[in-house]
């Protein structure tokens, strides 16, 4: 291959990573509305996939109304990745930013879109007055332990529960 040819490549490869760059770091965050519900399923199915897509729905209806709400980072149809929290107050940690959910479709990882929505909430909260961030991780997420401790947060407690039903 010619340089001439190599150059060109290079320009346009380099280009093109640059153009995946300004996209990816200048989509807006956006708070969905109970009205966006259908497009945040598909990224809340990846974190639950033992809940179907109604139950999903449902549920997120009644978290919305509970005063749940959704960051995303997506399109006009899909949420590519979302983050799922309420403020509460709780006795032990004051004012506190409950983080409930937190995911990106498989198709969207390594974009960065998760770190830009936990630095989001990170703003958020100091935004929101809160004392604390909270959020609970399965013991199977291994990546996702990584990823929080990388952001600044510690492991501070165990979480016990059990369905009522199994009382």
């Amino acid at each position: 291959m010619s340089p001439i040819k190599i150059k060109v490549l290079r320009i346009v490869s380099n280009f093109s990573i640059l153009y995946e760059y300004i996209v990816m770091n200048t989509q807006e965050i956006k708070i969905a509305t109970s009205n966006e519900i259908e497009k945040l399923i598909p990224a809340f199915k990846e974190l639950r996939p033992h809940r179907n897509e109604h139950e999903l729905r449902q549920l997120l209806l009644a978290a919305f109304q509970e005063g749940y709400r959704v960051a995303y980072i997506g399109d006009s149809e899909l949420a590519f990745s979302i983050l799922g929290f309420r403020i509460i107050t709780f006795i032990f940690s004051g004012k506190t930013l409950k983080i409930d959910d937190l995911a990106t479709l498989a198709s969207q990882r390594n974009k960065g879109y998760a770190g830009r929505l936990f630095q989001w909430i990170k703003n958020y909260a100091k935004k929101e007055n809160c004392d604390h961030i909270h959020l609970d991780s399965g013991f199977h997420r291994h990546d996702a332990y990584k990823f929080y401790l990388n952001k600044g947060l510690h492991v501070e407690s165990l979480h016990f529960g059990r369905k009522v039903i199994e009382l």
